[in-house]
């Protein structure tokens, strides 16, 4: 029976030689090592019996997952061992591999798979490839911020382009117009969807790839950040037979995942749960998911619609983006269901005024309404932290808080996000003040009387905790003018 590797082993395959001959080893015994490998390929073979003394075995698999495997056998890479992939790759690069159709051993396949697994590794949701006069910049949004990770020649700029376009099944030729495609990317045994957005620049052109990955993310209430009295107020909220309950934030502020949250934490056989999402970013077991298509007509007003032909109780629309998605939103969950969406908005009493601004009656707003979420995402700080007392103009006054560091680990004093909430649940007092046409400030004075704790100070929370730090505060709470 196969035992796990001895370090002598990975000292002798080590990754310079895995990356050259693509093959990880994978356990070993006394007479012989299992390596996956693109192929049963006999010269490599002889090659690593010749090398280790032992027997080899090859399991095969693809070259995603083989740098995948490398990676977890040898440890994640970092920047400079991406660079050096680079100049291997570059010297291997050939002319026929120019249109990377076919192929799924050439030299930018497998560059290609180096960037993605880095992403996915780092919990990367998005890789950007930016053009210009010598090639391209890489670059990976990591916990919101995009960073730098490498240079690429314009050799490789070209041939990464044609190989996405290959990918979503694109036409390659084609440079002039924007172009949309999807694919699905295989890393360590689980597909990942991931969405690319190519469009031409003045530099020659931009790929975004955005990486849903249902893996690295919580979609449970604790793991979207909800405790303490926010859980109780949420439960509360999901709890009700009906009415319109609202998420809102601005971009990539976690909107969308703490609608998942709340609908899988409702899942049930007894009721009928649908949704509405353009797109879907993540299939949920035991709900209706409807993708929307403009392009044929399917938009949220007429999936709206035909989700209430079809019995259901709990509705999710991915975002209010019209009037008519407004009034259909707000009636439906007059008439006996649970609707919850979106909708961009600074803060939970502003949201009110946005839906009046988009022509909603304030009589329907009123009857509709239960709730409000405004929510932003902040960055956690890494553990190698240090606390400091500071004064800190926001709160006015001196705080015991934690800084950033920057350790081997998160390289930047941070490591991963949580949500943080303001809450507004719309009581009577605040249902009259709505009907009435109140003014903003007004709204505001009394959610705060009625107990709405506000993000400023739920962000002090984590300040005082030392979840976070006070530059993340600034900037999360500078969209809302505090």
């Amino acid at each position: 029976m196969c035992e796990i590797l001895r370090k002598k082993t990975l000292e002798v395959i080590n990754i310079d030689l895995s990356m050259k001959y693509d093959v990880v080893p994978i356990s070993e015994d006394e007479d012989s090592i299992v390596f996956w490998s693109l192929e049963d390929d006999q010269n490599t073979s002889v090659l690593l019996r010749i090398i280790t003394g032992k027997n080899i075995v090859f399991k095969i698999c693809s070259s995603e997952e083989i740098v995948a495997y490398r990676n977890k056998v040898y440890g994640k890479k970092d920047k400079s061992s991406i660079i050096n992939e680079l100049n291997n790759l570059e010297r291997d690069i050939s002319l026929e591999d120019d249109y990377v159709e076919d192929l799924t051993d050439s030299p930018i396949v497998r560059f290609l798979n180096l960037i993605l697994n880095y992403a996915i590794e780092n919990n990367g949701s998005d890789v950007h490839i930016d053009s210009d006069e010598e090639g391209a910049l890489i670059r990976i949004r990591i916990d919101g911020v995009l960073m730098d990770l490498c240079p690429v020649p314009q050799w490789a700029n070209q041939r990464i382009h044609i190989r996405t376009k290959v990918l979503c099944n694109l036409d390659y030729t084609v440079k002039n117009i924007p172009q949309d495609g999807r694919f699905t990317y295989k890393y360590m045994g689980k597909n990942i969807d991931i969405r690319v957005a190519i469009t031409p620049t003045s530099s020659g052109g931009k790929i975004v790839f955005r990486i849903l990955n249902k893996e690295s993310i919580d979609y449970s209430k604790s793991g979207i950040g909800l405790e303490g009295n926010d859980l109780y107020l949420m439960e509360q909220l999901t709890s009700q037979p009906s009415g319109l309950l609202l998420i809102c934030g601005p971009t990539n502020s976690g909107k969308t995942s703490t609608l998942y949250a709340l609908l899988k934490s409702l899942k049930s056989d007894e009721i009928n749960i649908m949704t509405v999402e353009d797109p879907v970013e993540y299939k949920i077991e035991g709900i209706n998911q409807i993708e929307i298509e403009e392009k044929v007509g399917l938009d949220f007003e007429s999936g709206l619609r035909a989700i209430l032909r079809l019995d259901p109780d709990i509705i999710m629309v991915g975002e209010i983006r019209s009037l008519e998605t407004a009034d259909i939103a707000i009636k439906s969950s007059i008439s006996g269901r649970l609707v919850f969406s979106t909708i961009h908005a600074n803060s939970s009493v502003s949201a009110i005024y946005r839906l009046l601004d988009m022509g909603i009656d304030n009589y329907l707003l009123s009857a509709g309404v239960i709730g409000i979420v405004s929510q932003r995402l902040v960055r956690k700080l890494c553990n190698c932290k240090r606390r400091v007392k500071t004064y800190v103009d926001l709160y006015g006054e001196y705080l015991d808080v934690c800084e950033p560091v920057g350790c081997s680990s998160c390289y930047n004093g941070y490591s991963g996000r949580r949500a943080v909430f303001e809450i507004l649940v719309v009581n009577e007092e605040l249902r009259q003040a709505i009907n009435k046409g109140s003014s903003l400030s007004e709204l505001k004075s009394i959610a705060e009387k009625g107990g709405m704790v506000t993000l400023k100070d739920a962000m002090k929370v984590l300040l005082l905790k030392g979840e976070t730090s006070v530059e993340e505060i600034y900037k999360n709470l500078i969209t809302i003018g505090v």
